[in-house]
């Protein structure tokens, strides 16, 4: 069988077909790639979703000039938060805003004058973020946005994507989630929330379940890119992370809930468990964890950390100044200076969106009175050991919560390629990280697709799927007690 991902990135977007043979393994091959960044314009950060339309349908077309018209399924998935707003006809009220433009700086307190914080997190379980749908969605109430009048409907980006190819408006679970608008304990939109925000909960459309059959593809698009119109549009766990989630290679018969973390690590590091039901009190709160959603109504217990972004502003800075570098070429940099020199949040408001990431970093460590990093060795070790340390803070904080230690951590995603930095997270953490796979929102999209048309039975083996076709990276732990006894300095610059 056959299904393609779309998978819509902050930095590019990948059309992946996956195979699935008939003895239950699954291979991948690239069909196409293509950038993807936001577009400055004035003041304004916004997405090009029109190209980003274009660009899938030119990868459909590349698919069928090699494979022919047959196709199993299509399955969309992006990045949580951003949505779109739809007229009376259904026609989208451009633009898409970038989920770092700046409309949302200082709203939360805003936001929190109208609806105390302590109140917007029980009806939604979600940690407080700047770029949140809610925060995005006040900004546009608290500035009086001429596009609110004129909206009937607020559909998510994935799910836009997925209306433009089935017709279907709706909107999935996961991704729900996400927008701190939904309700994970009553199952439904937070409609007292949303009523109190000032908008309107008639803009908010019917949720649906990772793994549902929107329908065929709409014929004109199946006309256009030459694919056959059996061909059915499936909504997977939509939210990239919800479906990176779904791949993790765990033996669910040797690890059980709250036994096993789970890193999603790419330009965001997404850490967390998976648990059967929602996690609302006040420590959860005071840690500012979410409850997002997950396969089959689970919930992925999380929180959002900044992740591989940090290095990879660093990167795009010294490939401007002609500095010929790959991964590797950091990585052997940054294993080769000197170790615990310099510490930074990588959550400070100040790495969010800088003119230069570089300064900023520097910056960071000038003020907290530490030695300011220089070299790419100097920077990039700075990065991915404040990242570690971030990690163990995330995990301590976690295990509180839950009242179990982890076992064992699950790095998946992009990130799970970066040895020096899973071994630094075993180091800290002082348990096995297994790493891999770095395709794993791909492969959970597709696998989800497999299981609505019925070629997979149950999560437990969508899981044996992915033990079985994928290589997995086991990294134990190593002189535990330096990497601790750095972390309590690291404790003592960010709380400074």
């Amino acid at each position: 069988m056959k299904f393609l991902a779309v998978d819509l990135g902050a930095s590019s977007g990948r059309v992946i077909l996956g195979t699935l043979s008939e003895s239950k393994k699954l291979s991948l091959e690239e069909i196409y790639r293509f950038p993807n960044e936001g577009i400055q314009v004035k003041n304004e950060l916004h997405w090009d979703v029109p190209n980003l339309f274009n660009e899938i349908k030119n990868a459909i077309t590349k698919y069928v000039k090699k494979y022919g018209a047959d196709l199993n399924s299509i399955g969309v998935d992006t990045w949580g938060v951003n949505f779109i707003l739809l007229d009376k006809d259904d026609r989208f009220l451009s633009p898409m805003y970038h989920y770092r433009d700046k409309r949302t700086v200082g709203m939360l307190e805003k936001m929190f004058k109208v609806v105390p914080k302590e109140e917007i997190f029980k009806q939604t379980g979600i940690q407080f973020l700047e770029l949140n749908s809610s925060t995005q969605l006040f900004s546009m109430v608290y500035n009086k946005s001429p596009r609110l009048p004129l909206t009937k409907t607020i559909i998510m980006f994935p799910d836009y994507i997925n209306y433009l190819l089935s017709g279907i408006i709706a909107c999935e679970f996961s991704d729900a989630t996400t927008t701190q608008l939904y309700n994970p304990v009553k199952k439904e939109w937070a409609y007292d929330l949303i009523k109190r925000l000032g908008l309107n909960p008639e803009w908010f459309i019917k949720v649906i379940s990772g793994g549902t059959i929107l329908g065929p593809i709409k014929k004109d698009v199946a006309d256009e890119v030459g694919l056959s119109s059996d061909t059915k549009i499936i909504a997977p766990l939509t939210h990239d992370t919800g479906s990176a989630y779904v791949s993790v290679p765990v033996d669910m018969n040797k690890y059980f809930e709250g036994d096993f973390g789970i890193l999603s690590s790419g330009t965001w590091s997404v850490l967390g468990v998976e648990l059967k039901e929602p996690l609302i009190n006040d420590k959860v709160l005071k840690y500012n964890y979410s409850n997002e959603g997950g396969f089959n109504g689970t919930i992925r217990f999380l929180k959002n950390i900044t992740g591989m972004w940090l290095i990879q502003e660093c990167k795009k800075i010294w490939e401007k100044e002609n500095i010929k570098l790959d991964w590797d070429k950091i990585a052997f940099e940054a294993e080769n200076a000197d170790g615990f020199q310099s510490f930074i949040n990588p959550d400070d408001h100040s790495f969010l969106a800088p003119s230069n990431m570089i300064q900023a970093i520097q910056k960071y460590c000038r003020s907290t009175n530490q030695k300011v990093p220089e070299t790419i060795g100097e920077i990039s070790r700075t990065i991915f050991e404040s990242i570690a340390f971030k990690y163990k803070q995330v995990v301590e904080n976690l295990e509180d919560i839950i009242e179990k230690k982890l076992k064992i951590l699950y790095m998946i995603g992009g990130g799970s390629q970066h040895n020096l930095l899973n071994q630094f997270t075993a180091n800290v953490l002082n348990i096995p990280v297994n790493a891999g796979p770095s395709e794993a929102t791909i492969i959970g999209n597709i696998l989800v697709q497999a299981l609505a048309l019925g070629a997979v039975e149950d999560l437990i083996e969508i899981r044996e799927i992915v033990r079985n076709s994928f290589d997995i990276n086991s990294f134990l732990p190593k002189h535990h007690k330096k990497w601790n006894d750095a972390y309590y300095s690291f404790l003592d610059i960010i709380n400074h």
